[in-house]
């Protein structure tokens, strides 16, 4: 099976779709849910207090609209854009259906269905994780932005599974030497390392105007889940706390489960 139809296969109401759907409902209480929550909540802020009334946003990768959603009834032009069939229905039965009509469009990151410099921002979370190739997809980014123009990527930290589980640290750390130089496998959905996004980033002429990392994600000991839920989320809030007091920004990216860049093309 090839990488678009693994995608699609994946986000099917077969697949996770459902879960997708549902996973920002405030009945879905675990740790992943409320960071994505957040993650949502951060992105539709940034915009509210950066992108002028009016402006044309795309949400790419728009799953089932949570984004979307939250700016609907506000003085936005919409697009929404999604690879899955499915999570285009479920956006659409989860959108407003008395409110401002959004276009809902198929199309994947690596090839979007828009000419240059059509949109005042672009709303791109998780979606990179799924590209064949981050550096195409960025290409794309920029390319549908206008000069001045601005898109919210996240992603996904590989090492915030191995920073929360202090045995799979250690043995992280001691095979390291044997391990730094091995290539690593590409799959759908991976998590992926600051660094490697850093680097693609630089290959395009984007400025880094903000990074904000968000949660630490579940409770784990020797790669087994301790919790999820209630004690997963209070050590989620009391790390966040205690690294935002103390301005240990480095030590909060190493850590987090989620990481935001917002980026800016540009002007002419």
């Amino acid at each position: 099976m090839d990488w678009k139809e693994q995608v699609k296969k994946r986000f099917s109401e077969n697949g996770a779709a459902g879960r997708w759907s549902n996973i920002y409902s405030k009945e879905f209480s675990n740790v992943e849910a409320v960071s994505f929550r957040n993650r949502r909540d951060y992105t539709v802020n940034f915009i509210k207090d950066n992108v002028a009334a009016g402006s044309l946003v795309l949400d790419l990768g728009c799953g089932a609209g949570p984004v979307l959603k939250e700016l609907q009834p506000l003085d936005y032009s919409l697009v929404g854009v999604d690879y899955s069939p499915d999570m285009l229905q479920f956006a659409a039965e989860n959108l407003d259906s008395s409110g401002k009509k959004i276009p809902l469009l198929r199309g994947e990151c690596e090839k979007i269905p828009f000419p240059d410099n059509t949109f005042d921002c672009v709303v791109c979370l998780g979606v990179i994780s799924y590209a064949e190739s981050i550096d195409k997809a960025l290409d794309e980014l920029h390319r549908v932005l206008k000069p001045g123009g601005v898109t919210i990527v996240s992603y996904r930290n590989k090492y915030n599974t191995i920073c929360m589980d202090p045995v799979k640290l250690i043995k992280h750390v001691l095979t390291l030497p044997f391990t730094f130089f091995k290539p690593e496998k590409k799959v759908i959905g991976r998590s992926i390392p600051r660094s490697e996004v850093i680097a693609d980033i630089k290959n395009h002429p984007f400025v880094i105007l903000k990074e904000k990392p968000i949660g630490f994600g579940k409770l784990r000991f020797a790669g087994k889940v301790v919790s999820d839920r209630k004690l997963a989320v209070k050590v989620n809030n009391g790390l966040d706390r205690v690294l935002t007091g103390l301005r240990l920004n480095f030590v909060y990216r190493a850590m987090a489960d989620v990481h935001i860049f917002i980026l800016k093309k540009p002007d002419l």
